[in-house]
């Protein structure tokens, strides 16, 4: 058993007050190099995290390219306190998928339709990307 996991944390992920330990187990995650299992995996896509640095570093444990991991591996891209995490997630997508992702979110989705995680993760790229 590892000492940080998400499979074996699943409440502490989940869990809407849980930063410190969620953020924790994520960074170890991705200092580690180690990669998600579908357990995981399906753990991080139920996150409704609203701090931006545990959202870049969901969107690069899932890396995929699905809209809404694609803003995610973008508010990681714009962290400046986590070297690791804006250097990965900047490896992870590209100035075309973000240009759709944003057009997808901001044109093509109606806002009635989004999920709570889109709502969140939309709103703080938003805010990275527009308010500063």
């Amino acid at each position: 058993m590892k000492k940080y996991s998400i499979e074996n944390s699943e409440q502490d992920i989940l869990k809407p007050n849980s930063e410190f330990e969620r953020r924790i187990i994520l960074q170890y995650y991705l200092d580690n190099d180690i990669s998600i299992n579908n357990v995981e995996r399906n753990i991080l896509n139920k996150c409704t995290v609203s701090e931006p640095e545990s959202i870049g570093i969901i969107g690069c444990l899932l890396n995929d390219k699905s809209y809404i991991n694609t803003l995610r591996l973008a508010i990681g891209s714009k962290n400046k306190s986590n070297k690791k995490l804006s250097e990965t997630a900047k490896m992870y997508f590209n100035a075309d998928e973000l240009k759709k992702a944003d057009k997808f979110y901001s044109i093509d989705k109606d806002f009635d339709n989004f999920t709570n995680i889109e709502k969140v993760v939309n709103r703080e790229f938003n805010y990275y990307f527009f308010n500063l």
